[in-house]
């Protein structure tokens, strides 16, 4: 099982980025440090499973080969050594042609060494169940690509310390996008944080790469995409570039678009527009939200629903900073929950905002709905998901981009915040890669969060 990030560590993490006063540190905090000191940086993990396939990524410190040996259903019982490519220092291993819902034994190698496996790369694997029936419709989900940032991983100032390399950003998106194309999914969705301040050229240069995808695309809003300046009397760049029916001062930038024969995606704008903290109750959107499941659901189809802010007690238990991250219960959260409860052929609920992959589930509604949020795309995780909607249930695939500078970006970026990036954001296996049957407990892997998160307050950020 992996391990992921403690609540104790969350919690030391939280408070240290508050500025590091109950610390009494100066520079870096100790307790940053002893936590550096444990696993920082990239390691060997299981990065994406699909139901023929999966890869991985370690790094060496040295170039070398990258060689996997793998065992299962169909392969000869001594196993089936690949020498996928020399000379690389952060190794991607992909294997395809596997048979769904299976076991699989691997091994990494590298410069003639074993690989040693840890809690993010056991060397088992499981590919993913393929629901039954048709797909109907395959929507990519891309979120946090800050286009426009020049300093990835700090929460305040320059703490923790700044990674930068040129155009880490708009680099990171065009890389998904291209990897995107070749997939062509019916609908490209950008959850929020499209650009670092919401500056008028942030907004132009993420919309031009976005749409290099070749696909339809809808976006959402993001805390950093909330009313700075200079555009119109609102302020509002992101409502004029990419929703320029709505009038000046037209906020709540909801929408609902129906995707083949048989889905419906809404997106709803979860932030305040002066302090970008998580609301849902600025318009009718809750509103707007029950009338397009109703008429949805009057048409027999699925619904998936995406806004920036995690939602359920669990998301905000857990996030950093703790009980901050997400939609205030009071100011929407509640009512918003209520709305989904009403509404059982909601397939699931997407967000962005903590730049990490999970999965968390509210007490009241049950497994029935799981609510994902989305790694960012900007820096480590680094991707993308994919998800392929079937007449029985619903596949969700976490995909990170092989490209050159992607691969060095992500051993970079996986040394943000102390070294513990990657341990905070990658998320447990359950959440990179699931099949989730519709209205039923059928949940592969098993969820990250268990049903019993307490209700906890909310805390501005």
């Amino acid at each position: 099982m992996e391990r992921g990030v403690s609540r104790r560590e969350l919690l030391v993490a939280g408070a240290a980025g508050a500025g590091g006063l109950l610390l009494g540190a100066r520079g870096a905090p100790p307790a940053l440090g002893q936590l550096a000191a444990l696993r920082g940086g990239l390691r060997s993990e299981l990065v994406t499973v699909t139901p023929t396939g999966f890869s991985c990524w370690w790094a060496t410190s040295e170039a070398s080969d990258s060689r996997i040996v793998l065992r299962g259903p169909g392969l000869p019982a001594a196993g089936e050594s690949r020498v996928l490519e020399q000379g690389a220092r952060v190794h991607v291993a992909s294997v395809e042609g596997l048979q769904p819902g299976r076991e699989y034994r691997y091994e990494l190698w590298s410069g003639g060494r074993r690989v040693p496996e840890n809690d993010a790369h056991t060397g088992v694997v499981t590919t993913l169940r393929r629901p039954a029936g048709r797909v109907l419709a395959t929507i990519a989900v891309l979120n946090d690509i800050h286009v426009g940032e020049g300093c990835s991983g700090t929460i305040s100032g320059d703490f923790p310390p700044c990674f930068s390399e040129p155009g880490y950003a708009i680099r990171m998106t065009a890389a998904a996008v291209r990897a995107i194309r070749r997939l062509r999914p019916d609908l490209l969705v950008v959850n929020g944080d499209l650009t670092d301040r919401g500056r008028p050229d942030e907004v132009r240069r993420a919309l031009a790469v976005l749409r290099r995808a070749r696909v339809p695309l809808a976006v959402t809003r993001g805390n950093h995409d909330r009313r700075f300046g200079p555009c119109g009397e609102d302020g509002d760049c992101l409502r004029m570039q990419a929703f320029g029916d709505r009038p000046v001062g037209a906020h709540a930038l909801s929408w609902s678009r129906d995707v083949g024969p048989a889905l419906t995606v809404i997106g709803l704008d979860s932030c305040d527009p002066d302090s970008g903290r998580g609301r849902l109750d600025l318009g009718d959107q809750l509103s707007f939200l029950d009338r397009e499941l109703t008429r949805a659901a009057g048409q027999g189809r699925r619904a998936l629903v995406l806004f920036h802010h995690p939602i359920v007690a669990g998301s905000r238990f857990s996030a950093l900073p703790p009980f901050g991250s997400g939609v205030d219960p009071d100011r929407g959260g509640r009512d918003a929950l209520g709305v989904l409860a009403r509404h059982p052929h909601v397939a699931l609920v997407l967000h962005g905002h903590t730049h990490r992959n999970l999965v968390a589930y509210d007490e009241r509604i049950g497994e029935r709905l799981p609510f994902v949020e989305n790694g960012a795309g900007k820096e480590y995780p680094a991707g993308f998901a994919l998800l392929r909607f079937h007449e029985d249930g619903v596949t969700r695939e976490f995909h990170r981009m092989d490209e050159p500078f992607v691969r060095d970006w992500v051993a970079t970026s996986a040394r943000q915040v102390y070294g513990r990036q990657a341990e905070y954001t990658r998320g447990p296996r359950s959440s990179r890669g699931f099949t989730h049957l519709y209205g039923r407990r059928g949940f592969q892997p098993a969820p990250s969060l268990p049903l019993s998160a307490p209700d906890l307050p909310f805390v501005g950020s």
